[in-house]
């Protein structure tokens, strides 16, 4: 294992800034660097001796997710976020693959602990975020220790874990070391144009997730100002742009979509940016057209996955034909593969592998090089295209579902014999799922009686979007079903 001296540390992210900068800003309020250093000192120094120990969280957008990262990140121990929006059951699934040390929960999440076996709580030290009589209070841990010196976690430890959709609806833990997280803040920075102290980035996506994640580290990495919003408000994000004036936005396509189409927008809001960037998808022409129209600018794209971001980025608006990838960041790698069509990467962003599963790591790559499950072509300029998607994956608003976690939820209906559920093309949310049921012999169920045995059981957003009532689903010849088949008709 590598321990070179000269290593850049994620460890010491906030380290070389002046103190009295502004780092954060949330909800009215400004954190300097030092003001965000000490508290993860102290957290820091409270993880002492948990190296490679598993620290979980589900917490909005706040500060305390930030300082969670970063003692994390201090101390050795691996972040481990956990998606909000989890049912009880998905939150229990995530907890026994991560058997976390601790979990640290916000107070307005605590009920999803209910559902939850409490076996799985055993031993794991539960902290709560805000007011809250239930488990320990994570406050007084931000003040309690004076900041000591700590050893460096090498380069290859595990750093942060994050939970994604799996082929099979078991979620996947990629894993990325101090070495890959670090890469990739790094290759983000390149991307939205080299982030530097004076930049301000607005940021409204989950920290949880990996585009909030990078979207924030790397402000926060090269010395910049995050103003940091618990999700998206039109009202309160136009709000937040006249305020903060921040030089650079990157977020999902849907936020830019909504501001670019919204009656009032004005080419106001967008004066202070020097970039606009999304990186969840490919952007439509007709959408660049309309937010060079209110903007003035276009919408660059980056192309990446949570295994490994940021790959490619194109800064420019390429209104001949959809899906422009762009070119590829320094030190990344992107290759189609001479059979298949299918997208290769690999660089120092990749991940180290899924967690606690060599089968899929090792199914999933190639000779060092990460099978996507895009595809894609260059063009004789050496700009990447997204040809399609050889995964069976639905993607709603960025959010990943896999169809199959979606059927083995609707298949625990007492009334269902089996189920499919496929992607179906939707002018707001890109795709939706939707589901297709056979109900078993004698049986009655409604639509409505279905999706109310669903919440609770999956997270709302993989909710099928309409339900279909079907005697019999179409099945290949080795007696799979066939999805390709599905087809909604009028």
């Amino acid at each position: 294992m590598s321990t070179e001296s000269d290593f850049p540390r994620l460890s010491r992210l906030l380290d070389s800034h002046p103190p009295a900068s502004t780092a954060l800003v949330y909800e009215g309020r400004r954190w300097t660097y030092a003001e965000l250093a000490g508290p993860a000192g102290a957290l820091a120094a409270e993880m002492t001796g948990m190296a490679g120990e598993r620290v979980a969280f589900m917490l909005p957008n706040c500060p305390e997710a930030v300082l969670t990262y970063l003692a994390c990140f201090r101390s050795g121990a691996m972040a481990v976020p956990l998606n909000t929006r989890y049912a009880p059951p998905e939150v229990e699934r995530a907890l026994r693959r991560a058997r976390p040390r601790w979990l640290v929960v916000h107070a307005s999440r605590l009920e999803r602990l209910d559902g939850v076996d409490p076996v799985v709580l055993d031993g794991v030290r539960v902290l709560t975020v805000g007011r809250s009589d239930r488990f320990e209070p994570f406050a007084p841990l931000l003040t309690s220790h004076a900041e000591s010196p700590m050893i460096p976690p090498d380069p290859d430890r595990p750093a942060v874990m994050f939970f994604t959709s799996g082929s099979t609806g078991i979620p996947k833990g990629v894993l990325h070391t101090q070495r890959s997280a670090l890469a990739m803040l790094t290759s983000t920075s390149e991307a939205l144009g080299t982030v530097g102290p004076g930049d301000v980035v607005q940021v409204c996506d989950p920290l949880v997730h990996v585009s909030g994640f990078i979207e924030t580290l790397t402000t926060l990495m090269a010395g910049g100002t995050v103003a940091l919003y618990d999700g998206f408000d039109l009202k309160e994000y136009v709000t937040g742009l006249l305020k903060h004036r921040p030089t650079l936005v990157c977020t999902h396509i849907d936020v830019l979509a909504e501001l670019a189409r919204e009656p009032g927008a004005r080419r106001e809001w967008f004066s202070s940016l020097r970039g606009v960037y999304t990186g969840g998808d490919t952007v439509p022409a007709a959408l660049q057209r309309d937010f060079m129209n209110i903007a003035g600018r276009p919408i660059g794209v980056g192309y990446g996955m949570t295994e490994a971001i940021w790959l490619t980025v194109n800064r420019e608006a390429r209104l001949e034909r959809d899906g422009c990838l762009g070119t590829i960041v320094d030190s990344a790698e992107v290759r189609a593969d001479e059979d298949t069509g299918e997208l290769l990467v690999r660089g120092p962003m990749l991940m180290a592998g899924y967690w606690e599963d060599e089968a899929l790591t090792r199914d999933s790559m190639t000779r060092g090089w990460l099978r996507t499950g895009d595809l894609g072509s260059q063009d004789a300029d050496g700009v990447w295209w997204f040809e399609g998607r050889i995964k069976d994956l639905i993607v709603r608003r960025t959010s990943k579902i896999t169809p199959g976690e979606v059927e083995a939820a609707i298949d625990r209906h007492p009334a269902v014999a089996n189920s499919a559920v496929v992607a179906a093309s939707d002018p707001k949310e890109g795709q939706v799922p939707v589901a297709f049921v056979v109900l078993r012999q004698g049986q009655e169920l409604s639509t409505e009686e279905l999706m109310a045995f669903l919440r609770g059981r999956i997270a709302e957003y993989k909710l099928p979007s309409r339900v279909h009532f079907i005697n019999a689903l179409p099945l290949t010849p080795s007696g799979k079903i066939a999805h390709h088949e599905l087809q909604e008709t009028a």
